[in-house]
């Protein structure tokens, strides 16, 4: 599992730098927490990641992250993604990743924000994915809501790479943000390949229904809504 007091030294400056909001930094500390819900995944993360949309790519300050201590970086038109030592990763994107991207007037928050939280659970045997498969059940007890994206025979796809499945979470109060479960290695791509499969939007996004057909993810998806 990332190692939570770097970690929160890795917010903090991301913090500092007005990248990521003092709020946005406590939901990333949560996931470190005994009573997260989805506790039994953190336990077995190889690592988390943190996707930030911003306006523009380029005017992040590149040489202040690298000097932060950054082991693994990518990088594609309108995408970087910085690694940590610590297990957490930031990721930049500009430009539509969410499905809500594709619909006028159904994303209000001001740039930068954090669009969601991811937990990496690479490694696939019969106990880790037996938590996976868990997943939608203690969503659904805890009143969040469950989309399950992919599968064997249809990777997601993401920023030239691609991981078997995921499953999308959506707190109950609607003030969180989606949190990723990525399950099974990452397979980097060829640079060239820049297609890629939106985040689900929450099932009770009151616009969701709008989702242009012609747009909608490669990867298929099953949604599981609480009743609570």
């Amino acid at each position: 599992m990332p190692d939570q007091s770097s970690a929160s030294a890795t917010l903090r400056f991301f913090t500092e730098q007005g990248l990521i909001s003092d709020d946005e930094a406590t939901l990333v500390s949560e996931l470190f927490t005994p009573d997260f819900p989805f506790a039994a995944a953190m336990g077995i993360a190889e690592s988390v990641h943190v996707q930030v949309k911003v306006a523009d790519i380029g005017t992040l300050p590149h040489d202040k992250i690298l000097a932060q201590g950054v082991t693994a970086q990518r990088e594609a038109p309108n995408f970087r993604k910085y690694g940590f030592p610590n297990g957490v990763a930031v990721i930049f994107t500009s430009g539509p990743i969410a499905e809500e991207d594709l619909i006028p007037g159904a994303v209000t928050r001001p740039l930068p924000f954090v669009d969601h939280l991811g937990i990496d659970l690479r490694e696939d045997s019969p106990d880790s994915r037996a938590v996976y498969a868990d997943l939608a059940e203690r969503a659904l007890a805890a009143g969040w809501r469950h989309v399950r994206q992919g599968g064997p025979q249809a990777p997601v796809r993401g920023c030239q790479c691609e991981v078997p499945e995921k499953s999308w979470v959506y707190p109950p109060d609607g003030h969180g943000r989606p949190i990723e479960f990525a399950f099974g290695e990452l397979e980097l791509l060829s640079s060239a390949d820049t297609s890629c499969d939106y985040r689900p939007i929450d099932p009770q996004h009151p616009l969701a229904r709008l989702v242009p057909k012609v747009n909608q993810t490669r990867a298929p998806q099953t949604v599981t809504i609480s009743p609570r």
